[in-house]
């Protein structure tokens, strides 16, 4: 599996890439982000969203016409994990905010994800407020 659903890029909207081993997660929070006026576009792993057009076309000398505005992943996931995912990111796109998640949370995991420069570890599942309010200090729709 690699990338599942969204609309890419979409001229006028801020997308936010979500990265998640779990369909049942990828589905309900790209509902409830296109509800809030984002653009939202699913990846069921971090290498398929490392390949994508989604990330190489928002690289800051190939921008398209809309705007790769957050990466909201989760920390545990088979293959590229979301730490590492966060690490290979900031290799090339130093600028794109990064919010985590993750359903085992830890301070030590935390701390590492903030460190990295993650915006955020949010606790899944996750609470609506809590992503409003980090999508709103970090990005807009």
């Amino acid at each position: 599996m690699g990338h599942r659903k969204g609309h890419p890029l979409s001229v006028g909207k801020t997308t936010v890439a979500i990265v998640d081993d779990d369909e049942g997660v990828l589905d309900a929070t790209s509902g409830f982000l296109e509800s809030l006026g984002y653009a939202a576009v699913a990846f069921s792993s971090g290498t398929a969203f490392l390949a994508s057009d989604v990330f190489l076309a928002a690289e800051p000398q190939g921008r398209a016409a809309g705007t790769l505005g957050c990466l909201l992943t989760d920390v545990d996931m088979p293959g590229i994990n979301g730490l590492e995912l966060q690490e290979r990111v900031r290799r090339t796109r130093p600028d794109l905010p990064i919010i985590m998640m993750t359903g085992f949370y830890d301070d030590a995991i935390r701390r590492r994800a903030l460190a990295g420069g993650a915006r955020d570890l949010l606790r899944k599942p996750l609470a609506a407020d809590a992503l409003i309010r980090c999508l709103e200090d970090t990005v807009q729709p």
